[in-house]
């Protein structure tokens, strides 16, 4: 029987957290380059439209967020464990399909890949936080997105020196031992058994989960479309090689890493101070790239918005694990995981239809607006918070 608690102590603790961070590492590694890279296999290999790059990001996403929202939060956790398993095993068989893809085929396993992450990362998140001290819990959930942070730092360093050598389909090929290795170790995650008897929660009218999903929309938004784009934008603007596309997302990924090793040494006490930075270097971040007119710059917005990716997704997720109560953890990542998801369908199929019409930068002019909008709702949602408390 799997316990529903970790002791923050011993042998059983060291390996429960390796298990997690190399898991992480594998998957976020090797999904950041099926999410850059896709975009740049289907617009230069198979002659895609912007409006149907996005349109492939978003089925990836939406994918997700059905197995997210309508299957691993109602799953036992012994039926989570097995889909766990399951899709580390077919996760790897998916970057071998994309060797060998065509035209048709990249739908189908795009829409394949984004049911596995569906029932691989939400599962993540929740045994990163089954310690039942609140203050290792909150280190580890830091580590955790130090982790995250790292792979994708090293992850398009890899592509990038593999592209000097061989195309993006073989990389695909390559990367496809990342998820051997999440496979392998997949069945040595901890699942939570939760109590059989059914419990109401309100996830939604949880001050602390509204706080949660204002703060990752306000980067989720920016950040969908930077990944869908940004390399085609770099690509057909600066004229530089897929090498160097990839090298520039390994640069922005370097900032985030930087803010997720701050937040490992330091968890944050004012959530409210560091939600609205966050949000405030975002919008700077993006005005930057919007008034960018050569590669050094557009660069520099590149890193800036790096550290605002650094602190909203694991501010978030100790917003969360603050916010419930161990029981409800796992319905509230699922569901959170899922609005992520739900961002990643609607974002690329505006934003492709945007950019095919107006352009990259005016399509980023909205979005910068869009964060305002959200700055304002997160600090009237915590004005709320703090009269309900």
């Amino acid at each position: 029987m799997i316990k529903n608690k970790v002791s923050s102590s011993g042998v059983s603790f060291i390996r429960i957290v390796l298990t997690i961070m190399i898991i992480t590492f594998s998957i976020r590694a090797s999904n950041n380059m099926l999410t850059t890279s896709v975009p740049l296999l289907v617009k230069y290999y198979f002659g895609f439209s912007e409006t149907e790059v996005g349109l492939i990001a978003a089925l990836l996403s939406f994918t997700t967020f059905l197995t997210t929202a309508l299957l691993n939060a109602k799953l036992s956790a012994d039926k989570r464990r097995i889909a766990f398993i399951a899709s580390n095993f077919i996760y790897l068989l998916v970057f071998l399909g994309i060797w060998i893809s065509n035209f048709y085929s990249i739908w189908v396993l795009a829409a394949v890949m984004g049911v596995l992450l569906g029932f691989i990362m939400p599962n993540i998140i929740t045994a990163a936080g089954l310690f039942n001290d609140s203050k290792t819990r909150d280190r580890i959930l830091a580590i955790y997105t130090v982790v995250l942070s790292f792979s994708l730092i090293i992850g398009p360093l890899i592509e990038s020196e593999l592209l000097k050598f061989v195309d993006i389909r073989e990389a695909f090929l390559i990367f496809a031992s990342f998820g051997f290795v999440s496979f392998v170790l997949s069945p040595f995650m901890k699942f939570p058994v939760e109590k059989k008897k059914k419990v109401k929660i309100k996830v939604f009218s949880n001050y602390g989960f509204r706080s949660a999903v204002f703060n990752i929309m306000a980067y989720n938004i920016p950040f969908a479309v930077l990944i869908a784009f940004a390399g085609i934008y770099e690509k057909d603007t600066f004229n530089i090689s897929f090498s160097l596309v990839t090298l520039v997302f390994s640069l922005f990924f370097l900032t985030s890493f930087l803010s997720r090793i701050y937040l490992s040494v330091k968890p944050p006490h004012n959530i409210k101070f560091v939600m609205n930075g966050t949000i405030i270097l975002t919008f700077i971040g993006i005005t930057v790239m919007i008034l960018s007119k050569n590669l050094e710059i557009f660069i520099v917005s590149f890193m800036l918005l790096g550290i605002p990716h650094g602190f909203a997704y694991p501010i978030s997720i100790i917003t969360i694990g603050r916010s419930f109560k161990d029981k409800f953890r796992n319905a509230a990542n699922s569901y959170f995981f899922a609005i992520m998801m739900a961002v990643g369908v609607l974002l690329p199929t505006l934003s492709g239809f945007s950019i095919d019409n107006v352009g990259f930068k005016l399509t980023f002019v909205f979005i910068a607006l869009l964060i305002l909008v959200l700055l304002v709702l997160n600090n009237i949602n915590f004005r709320k918070w703090k009269i309900n408390v």
